[in-house]
């Protein structure tokens, strides 16, 4: 049967944290996007570039992560991934103007680019069995951040009363929990922490997969789904405020809980779909729900609804989308190369989430020329193809998959 030690939870808690602060510091800006283009006079694609730089920079330095990840220093990435994001935040709320705004945003996206291609990894290894729960769990621990943080920051505003001075506030908080993220790895690694002086601790009976030797169809596939789900991933969680202040007239303050409701939403979603995505042994399904069901959704936001059927059409958004979070991240531990996994997901998270990266970029051009409803069009389109690319995945347990590449869970993994 296999096995599950203490280290093994250490470094759930540890990613859980980490990824909690990664995705607050990555969409810190979007509560105060309307005063940051009042105070620094800039336009909405201005606004695009200074929300992506973070992201570009990120999935830019991803491969290099991942590749020396496979060399050993994963633990270090994890942890100090945190504090390094914290101190660029500090950085940002000193900007004075649209350039080093930018500039310190890329600062915050290079210290923040250890978390993604290390800890997936990382969790595949620990919990071999139940993938998508311990990495569902992380992913929540990344939602439950994004979905704060626009109540946070909306809140710090009004406490505060400026942008730099909230930016400030997270950049303590930062600093403040990379002390335990830090503790729990270094606890990890001890001989305690490993069972070497303990009883091991037996995860569930359940299928484990393991991944494939080489690059498959499936992989490269991913690596598309990837890129098409993170343009409305992007888009939806940092520009989704500003969007809602612009277009439906709700003022800054309703603008940031509306959006915190449709995250709220997301994170009820990831916690249906990672225990199902386990139980019933299946991601594609969820991966075709998720972004089939999200498209029309997002459409509807272009048709100048009631604040209830606002509401209700977030709430669809959240939870559907974010539905596909676990069984995504779970299927691509199951689809990477078995001894290239750091490389796999450095590709994942630098070439795969190049077009997330940039698309609010690109939201912001086509606000600025066609007006928001056309960039909300622009968010369906790629949800749609989403949707299609998703369509032609295959569950790696599913019939006609090479059977050696699947293990019941009462065989040891190596």
């Amino acid at each position: 049967m296999a096995k599950v030690t203490k280290a093994s939870y250490a470094v759930l808690a540890a990613c859980t944290i980490s990824h909690f602060m990664n995705h607050i510091y990555t969409g810190a800006l979007s509560p105060f996007l309307v005063e940051i283009q009042l105070d620094l006079g800039i336009n909405y694609t201005q606004i695009g570039i200074a929300t992506s730089a973070a992201i570009v920079a990120m999935t830019t330095a991803h491969l290099l992560v991942g590749y020396l990840g496979d060399k050993g220093m994963r633990d270090i990435f994890i942890s100090i991934s945190v504090l390094l994001a914290a101190v660029a935040m500090y950085l940002t709320s000193t900007a004075q103007g649209f350039v080093m705004l930018t500039v310190y945003q890329v600062f915050l996206g290079l210290g923040a680019s250890g978390y993604h291609p290390s800890s997936f990894p990382t969790l595949a290894e620990k919990f071999p069995n139940a993938r998508a729960k311990a990495t569902g769990i992380q992913a929540m621990g990344g939602l439950l951040g994004m979905a704060v943080t626009p109540f946070i920051g909306v809140t710090l505003l009004i406490a505060t009363g400026t942008w730099q001075s909230s930016l400030q506030v997270l950049a303590i908080v930062g600093v403040v929990l990379f002390v335990p993220t830090y503790l729990l790895m270094r606890y990890s690694q001890s001989d305690k922490a490993n069972g070497l002086d303990d009883d091991l601790i037996p995860e569930p009976e359940e299928k484990v997969h393991i991944e494939p030797e080489g690059w498959t169809r499936n992989y490269w596939l991913l690596v598309l789904l990837v890129g098409l789900r993170g343009m409305a991933f992007r888009c939806t969680s940092l520009l989704m405020p500003l969007y809602l202040t612009v277009t439906y007239l709700t003022g800054v303050v309703t603008a940031g809980y509306l959006t915190a409701v449709m995250l709220t939403a997301g994170l009820v979603g990831e916690v249906v779909s990672s225990y199902y995505s386990d139980k019933w042994n299946r991601r594609v399904p969820f991966l075709i729900a998720s972004s089939g069901i999200a498209a029309p959704a997002l459409l509807l936001l272009n048709f100048q609804l009631s604040s209830t059927m606002l509401v209700l059409v977030l709430i669809i958004i959240g939870f559907f989308f974010y539905l596909g979070v676990p069984p995504n991240v779970a299927y691509q531990t199951e689809v990477c190369p078995r001894n290239s996994t750091g490389l796999a997901f450095g590709i994942l998270f630098s070439f795969g989430a190049i077009p997330g990266a940039l698309s609010p970029i690109i939201f912001g051009v086509i606000a600025d020329n066609f007006g928001l409803s056309a960039s909300i069009l622009f968010l369906v389109i790629t949800t749609i193809l989403a949707t299609v690319v998703a369509l032609f995945l295959k569950d790696t347990n599913s019939k006609g998959t090479d059977p050696s590449k699947i293990v019941i869970a009462d065989m040891e993994l190596e």
